[in-house]
């Protein structure tokens, strides 16, 4: 037998050799050893520095000898991940991963593996087309060498001078052969449909046909995608995640986290030109025809739309026909106002690509009517999107997208600077609708991995948050976006680093840190909006730039755990589905874009049914409907509108068109959703409606059982058979009280038993006693004879175009299209015109190939074109309540509320109380062992233990410094004990409502009960009175007090209070105890903000105008005194003229002369002032006022200088005999017995310290007097 060479090859001898060496002498376990000079210091053995100067080294050889006996133990195979494990373990090392290539490859060499390449790996492939791919290459390879070799031609220059150099570069350059290759450039037309991007080399073979999304590569592996050979749209779009996803992508996109999508296969279209022109093709095409608010109005939101700060979300129109058919729903953004003399704006058109080529000819035609004309854009290619939906959608968009740096700082109403802050924001629908975030981004590379976003549970974040989110200043500093501009958009896509650069940027960053920014990073533009249809962020980008984003996003650690979830068609689908709002174009038949999707959708039902072998595929001839009525209702793979056609035959009769109809228009026309509402609620006539054929969407709920799936059919209540509607009906009745047997055994056995507590299985008794009697044999079940069956053809009313559990309703629900004329009937116009009841929403769903109907109710649905304020979300989208289950929901809600209120208040009163009573037996039982605790002599060598204290009461039992409680405390602990000081509280108000008279022989705790009663506070301080008493009053109740406290035998160290309760006998009995209030006397004081006085409240006011000069005949004086100056001689120094009014008297002949003698002369008014003195006085200040002394002289002491002795002592008052000398001893006196103990009169001195001096006036002989100045220690006196 001959050795095959493919195997593995044989050593050259039998002999067994050494064990081959695992880890022959590499680089990497060669271990540097530290210099030993600081491990031997002065020749010394240390064992403690060895041990820390071969610290590394020591670890390094430890950590070598494990990885060198994992290394003998462990092959490289071992460490492949699960999913590329193989069962022989013969792996190839060129497609294990990177980081155990070069072992497995080592370890093939040294077991002496055959290691044979793959031809897939050189790039050739495999096939029958591996010829071509080779000759591909080497054309490829031949094109590189040509190019290099016409570069070096280009750039060689002479060694010998620079004429040599120049003249090769100007034969290089100047070519005959090139310059006639050189083909003639034709002008691009204006209207022509743009080309995607060339993709590289090898990845072009795979894009013939469609068009890979930027984040395709992302999506291979993760996701499942359309068919190579079937591609969706011209896309290769990711239709679901390759792991299961419908929960998953529920609770992300209601509960926590967010889902993302890319959504760059939605086409843009541009329109240039001047506003007038836009604004006229927009009109043309009807768009937005039908809103609530009217989008052409010079007020609200559509003045913002046109100004460029909103984006506004409509159906558009065609231009020709007597009604316009809907084309789709688009968003049209404007570009913002850069100046009032710039005419020509840009604006963005965006829509589903399924209607792209319809509304491009539209627009095209429309634009060339237009004067002047506009100019219009396929930008398919050039902007690309990303959608997130999800509480935390805002939170990662201020992540990952970093505002562009600029040289100076943003201004605080620049969207730069608002951005940061929205990272808190958890439900986009608190943002204005549809308003535009515009600026540039740097690149999200230079900041990977991306980081939490901190966000501070501030409440002045919050509330700056929410003052922002009311006012939205970016609406006055918004500036145009630069992703209107074609040049940005190019050059943020062409000056993208590669990966490689920006990975060497981030290896010379410190660590922890991101890279520096460069002025040669790219810039690239954003545009971003919350839109109201689907309440998720939409993010606007160049096509290139989106893959880096979405790359961050899918890496952002979410601050509540987790990443982001990517999603695909069907969970947009999803969302939308669980919101009840059709999407387009899956649920909107009446249009051209959803009829091509129907059709499609039907070749692709019936093959998956061909495929399925005989034994697994319904029949659908064999189907049961009952009455004799066997086989599927028209196709049972389509939607088959065209039976709900209206077709008159000869007798004038209505009926059903049975011929399917496969052109590309659809049969019907879609009608918007207010439009039937109005209709529905009898609002508007429906005469014009029913003349052409209308479908609408509606929301359907089931009643019963079953979950209603695709093409299922829906019927109406039946017409034409009574009975076969009452069987229906009385279906409703039971199907509301009913539940199913295994849900009510397993409730009953789960109420019966112990664990359950005994007001709950009371409160299910009720229930069960309460709840109406069943029939006898029950509500027919289905399958049951009795059941009744699904009504004719004619009852037929549509079919569904989404069903499906509905996770965020709790129950399963579809969305519908149903036909106008069916619903209303076109016989019965009387039943046309009036309004719809409630047993007019009642339908029966059948599933395609089902012989049993299932009860449901049907809802207009609701419109994607509607504010999100407006409409809600979640579980009550597209439902409408009636008045009365409206009133009866309040009226639960508010008994629910108040009985949780009075439930959570009884309950923390209850816990409270039974709190302090447990308190107060411990304490008192501690009280009883303490007090039975007897004294111990201390003997000299007494070795015997201290007895420990026991007691015990009715309430608790005290044992070796623990207490025990024994039964209920709120019934064994009449009476609260304070824990801190051992006395006992009372249990009731000592004054006003609720009062009692308390046990005054007893001492009680200084914690009483809140006081109610008016004109008190809870304390039982009385409240200010109006005005405050006398000397002789106050003096008068001070002595009723002291006989009081003779006469009576009180609490020691109580105050005399007033506890006067109210009514009754109560009124002016007098209870001493020490409440820690004020006397009803109590008049609050005051510090006055000038003089630094204490005054009662009572006499502030007044001298408040005394003091800041605002009152009085001395503001009067002044203000006169000024005018004088101004108006007398023009200088403001002048006196010689009386002002009129004035009380001064006339100045004598020559006063004017002398100021200074003037100002002390004799007989002078103290307000006379000189033009110097005015001067000074209008610009002085309290403090300089404070400082300036009064020139006012007594008239006692004019006098006595002309003949009377007086005796001036002036003495210098030290703080602590201050208050002792007043001048107003009254108001001293008041002030003295109000204020509390320790208070202080304010030192009234001057600026600089010193106190203020006093002065004793003494009546001596005439012609003598005598001053004497009496300081610390020494006096002097003068005789005058």
């Amino acid at each position: 037998m001959t050795d095959n060479p493919k195997k593995r090859k044989q050593p050259s001898n039998n002999v067994f050799g050494p064990k081959r060496p695992r880890f022959t002498g590499r680089a990497a376990h060669n271990i540097s050893a530290s210099p030993t000079s600081s491990a031997y210091p002065n020749g010394e053995v240390n064992v403690s520095r060895f041990i820390r100067a071969h610290e590394n080294e020591i670890k390094a050889l430890e950590s070598a000898m494990k990885c060198a006996k994992k290394g003998l133990m462990r092959r490289a195979f071992q460490d492949v991940p699960r999913d590329m494990r193989r069962r022989t373990a013969a792996h190839n090392p060129h497609r294990v991963p990177k980081r155990i290539r070069a072992r497995t490859k080592r370890e093939a060499m040294e077991d002496n593996v055959t290691v044979v390449k793959s031809k897939s790996g050189s790039g050739i492939g495999k096939g029958a087309k591996q010829w071509l791919r080779k000759e591909i290459i080497q054309k490829k390879k031949k094109a590189r060498e040509r190019r290099a070799k016409d570069d070096v031609e280009v750039t060689v220059t002479s060694d010998h001078g620079t004429e040599q150099g120049l003249q090769m570069n100007d034969i290089s350059l100047s070519d005959p052969k090139k310059e006639s290759a050189a083909p003639n450039v034709k002008r691009k037309k204006q209207v022509a449909l743009a080309a995607p991007n060339k993709p590289p080399a090898k990845f072009r073979k795979r894009q013939v046909h469609k068009t890979w999304l930027p984040t395709h590569l992302f999506h291979t592996k993760r996701a499942h995608l359309t068919s190579p050979n079937e591609p969706l749209w011209r896309f290769a779009i990711p239709l679901s995640p390759a792991m299961k996803s419908y929960r998953l992508t529920h609770r992300a996109a209601t509960l926590r986290g967010a889902v993302a999508w890319d959504m760059s296969y939605i086409s843009t279209i541009g329109l240039h030109g001047t506003e007038r022109s836009i604004e006229g093709l927009l009109k043309a095409l009807h768009f937005a025809k039908g809103d609530s608010d009217e989008v052409w109005e010079e007020r609200g939101k559509a003045k913002k739309w046109r100004a460029g700060l909103r984006a506004w979300e409509g159906w558009i129109h065609e231009r020709e026909g007597n009604i316009p058919r809907k084309i789709a729903h688009v968003t049209v953004m404007w570009s913002a106002r850069e100046s009032v003399s710039k005419e020509k704006r840009k604006a963005f058109v965006r829509v589903h690509p399924s209607a792209f080529l319809q509304l491009w000819n539209e627009v095209v035609r429309a634009s060339k009517v237009q004067k002047p004309t506009v100019a219009v854009e396929d930008l398919r290619f050039e902007i690309g999107s990303l959608e997130v939906i999800g509480p935390a959608a805002t939170e990662a968009l201020c992540s990952v997208l970093h505002p562009y740096p600029t040289r100076g700082d943003f201004s605080e109403d620049a969207p730069q600077s608002i951005w940061p802050t929205l990272a808190s924001i958890t439900d986009p629908r608190v943002m204005p609708a549809n308003a535009l975030l515009n600026f540039s981004i740097v690149d999200p590379r230079l900041r990977y991995p991306p980081r939490t976003a901190k966000m501070r549970p501030d409440d002045a974040l919050q509330s700056q948050l929410m003052e922002t989110l009311a006012y939205w200043p970016i609406d006055k500093s918004n500036t145009d976006s630069l992703i209107f501009s074609r040049d940005a958009r190019l050059a943020a896509g062409r000056s993208l680093p590669s990966q490689k650069s920006i990975n060497r940027r981030k290896s010379t960053a410190p660590p922890g840190e991101y890279p520096d920014p460069r002025s040669s990073d790219p810039q690239i533009p954003m545009l971003a909006y919350v839109s109201t249809s689907t309440n998720a962020w939409t993010v606007l980008l160049p096509w290139k730039c989106v893959a880096p984003v979405w790359r961050s996003l899918m890496f952002y650690p979410v601050s509540t755990g987790g990443n982001l979830r990517f999603g695909g068609l069907l969970e947009r689908r999803q969302v939308n589905f669980e919101r009840s709002v059709p999407y387009f174009p899956f649920d909107c038949p009446g249009t051209d874009a959803g009829w091509g999707w129907e059709l499609q959708e039907r070749v692709e039902r019936e093959n998956q049914w061909r495929r399925k072998p005989k034994g697994k595929r319904i029949e659908w001839t064999t189907i049961n409907l009952g009455k004799g009525k066997k086989g599927e209702v028209g196709s049972p793979w389509a939607c088959q509108w065209e039976m709900l056609l209206p077709k008159l035959n000869q007798g004038g009769e209505t009926s059903g068109d049975t011929t399917a109809v496969t052109t590309a228009t659809s049969p019907f026309l879609q009608l918007s959703s207010e439009a039937a509402t109005t209709l529905i609620l009898g609002h508007s006539p429906v005469d014009n409606y029913l003349a052409s054929p209308y479908v609408f969407a509606a929301k359907i709920t089931m009643i019963q059982r079953g979950v209603p799936t695709n093409c299922a059919r829906v019927y109406r209540l039946p017409s034409n058979d009574p009975e076969l509607r009452k069987k229906w009906l009385s279906l409703i009745s039971t199907s509301k009280h009913s539940s199913p047997p295994a849900q009510d055994s397993e409730k009953r056995q789960n109420m019966n038993s112990k664990d359950v507590p005994r007001h709950i299985r009371n409160r299910a008794l009720a229930a069960s006693l309460l709840e109406p009697k069943q029939p006898h044999g029950g509500p027919p079940k289905a399958g049951d004879d009795q059941y009744p069956v699904v009504p004719d053809e004619p009852d037929l009313i549509g079919f569904v175009t989404s069903g499906n559990y509905n996770l965020a309703e709790g129950k399963p629900t579809a969305i519908a299209n149903l036909v106008l004329q069916r619903v209303f009937g076109l016989k019965d116009t009387a039943h046309a015109r009036r309004a719809f009841k409630k047993e007019d929403h009642v339908c029966i769903v059948r599933e395609a190939g089902a012989s049993l109907g299932r009860l449901g109710t049907w809802e207009v649905a609701m419109s994607e074109d509607k504010a999100a304020g407006e409409q809600p979300d979640g579980a009550r989208a597209a439902v409408t309540l009636s008045p009365d289950a409206l009133a009866g929901l309040t009226k639960d809600i508010v008994e629910d509320t108040l009985y949780n209120i009075i439930h959570s208040t009884v309950l923390s009163c209850h816990r409270s109380e039974k709190l302090v009573r447990m308190q107060s037996a411990a304490t008192q039982a501690e009280n009883v062992a303490l007090s039975t605790l007897e004294p111990q002599p201390q003997a000299k060598g007494s070795s015997s233990q201290p007895a420990q204290p026991t007691a015990e009461t009715a309430a608790a039992k005290y044992e070796n410094g623990r207490v025990h409680l024994k039964g209920n405390p709120l019934k064994t602990t009449p009476e609260i004990t304070c824990p801190h000081c051992k006395l006992p509280r009372l249990m009731h108000p000592i004054m006003g409502k609720g009062m009692q008279n308390p046990d005054l022989t007893k001492e009680y705790c200084m914690l009483y009960p809140w006081v109610q009663r008016q004109g008190h506070d809870v304390y039982g301080n009385p409240f200010p009175t109006d005005m405050a008493k006398s000397k002789k009053e106050r003096e008068l109740i001070k002595q009723q007090q002291k006989n009081a406290e003779k006469e009576s035998v009180g609490t020691p160290g109580s105050q005399d209070t007033d506890m006067a309760g109210g009514e009754g006998s109560t009124q002016g009995k007098e209870i001493k105890l020490n409440t820690g209030g004020k006397p009803a006397s109590y008049i609050p004081w005051h510090t006055c903000p000038n003089c630094k006085r204490s005054l009662l409240i009572t006499r502030f006011a007044q001298h408040l105008e005394k003091c800041l000069g605002i009152s009085g005949r001395q503001s009067s004086r002044n203000a006169m005194a000024k005018l004088a100056g101004q108006n007398g001689n023009g200088s403001g120094t002048g006196m010689g003229n009386t002002p009129l009014g004035s009380r001064m008297g006339t100045p004598a002949p020559g006063s004017q002369s002398d100021p200074i003698i003037k100002s002390k002369g004799k007989g002078v008014s103290p307000v006379k002032r000189l033009g110097d003195d005015d001067d000074e006085g209008e610009n002085e200040t309290p403090e300089k006022r404070k400082k300036k002394k009064s020139s006012y002289v007594k008239k006692a002491d004019r006098l006595a200088k002309e003949g009377g002795g007086t005796l001036k002592v002036k003495i210098k008052a030290n703080s602590q005999n201050k208050e002792h000398a007043s001048k107003d001893s009254d108001r001293k006196a008041s002030e003295s017995t109000e204020r509390s103990e320790g208070k202080r009169d304010r030192d009234d001195g001057d600026a600089d310290g010193a106190p203020m001096k006093k002065k004793i006036k003494l009546s001596l002989g005439k012609g003598e007097s005598t001053s004497v100045q009496n300081g610390s220690q020494e006096s002097r006196s003068d005789a005058k």
